[in-house]
């Protein structure tokens, strides 16, 4: 940290200035931690009372530390937006339960959260970090258009990227494979026995079209929205296009907006969305639209 400009920093903006001082303070803090014990995982509390394992190495943390509470702000905002207590939330693509343990946090005691991860080593730290927690149902499994067994690749970038398909965001000469059972959202929310599912979040690198056509009742009959991810880098590898997406929003009578992070609330998508790398969209039932 350059100490002139922290403290014009520290004179004009504040805010600001706390935010980079603590941003400072937790990346030495994790150096230390690390340094002393450099098996252990570290501890992040979110401000709703939540914890998080945080392990050394794992490409989860590298992606997230030490910003970690800068984490997809749009992601952040659009749950708080968008979650109440007691509401249910399907999480697609759960990685180590960051999102999974914000959403509990937001639904309390009486709600449900429900992650689903389909690699193996991600899946134990998920499950981990749920159960420590004591709340959310780990599920362990692929979501594809179709029920059966997958081959899901692991980019050699770390596991914080996995795809059912090579390309994308999954490349390199070292990628990984594993064989894993592949479901439909509809089995998986049906084997939960879920009566009512208020929000969804998928992120699985690319498929995300095909989880939503694998969801036809739950999008029909319990009218979630949801938070999907899309990027020109993953989609094409799938076959998935913007038009596919608009033509099944309107035979399952939904909206596409996005969430404003500044603003704090949904807004219409503009059409220089389908040219993103990587962008979060909010589908929204019509009749809950604004």
């Amino acid at each position: 940290m350059n100490p002139v400009r922290f403290l014009k920093k520290c004179l004009i903006d504040p805010p600001a200035a706390r935010s980079s001082a603590r941003l400072v303070a937790r990346e030495w803090y994790g150096k230390f931690h690390w340094w002393i014990w450099p098996d252990t995982p570290l501890m992040y509390r979110f401000p709703g009372g939540g914890k998080l394992k945080l392990y050394p190495g794992h490409s989860f943390t590298e992606c997230i530390w030490p910003g970690v509470d800068r984490y997809e702000p749009d992601v952040q905002g659009a749950l708080a937006y968008l979650l109440k207590p007691g509401d249910t939330f399907v999480d697609c693509g759960a990685n180590v339960g960051y999102f999974s343990v914000m959403a509990s946090d937001l639904v309390g005691p009486l709600g449900t959260v429900v992650s689903i991860e389909a690699n193996p080593t991600t899946h134990e730290l998920l499950a981990a970090n749920l159960a420590m927690n004591g709340r959310g149902a780990p599920v362990h499994c692929a979501l594809a258009a179709a029920a059966g067994e997958v081959d899901i690749f692991v980019s050699d970038m770390g596991d914080v990227y996995t795809s059912l398909r090579t390309g994308g965001l999954v490349r390199g000469d070292s990628v990984r494979s594993h064989k894993v059972r592949a479901r439909t959202l509809d089995e998986v929310v049906a084997e939960r026995g879920l009566t009512q599912v208020d929000l969804v979040k998928v992120d699985i690198e690319g498929g995300e079209l095909d989880v939503l056509k694998s969801a036809s009742q739950v999008m029909q009959q319990m009218r979630p929205t949801w938070i999907v991810e899309y990027g020109t880098n993953t989609w094409p590898v799938f076959g998935a296009t913007p038009a596919q997406l608009l033509d099944l929003l309107t035979e399952r009578r939904y909206v596409l907006r996005q969430f404003d992070a500044r603003t704090r609330r949904l807004v219409e998508a503009p059409a220089a969305i389908w040219e993103s790398h990587y962008t979060n969209l909010i589908l929204v039932p019509a009749e809950k639209a604004t």
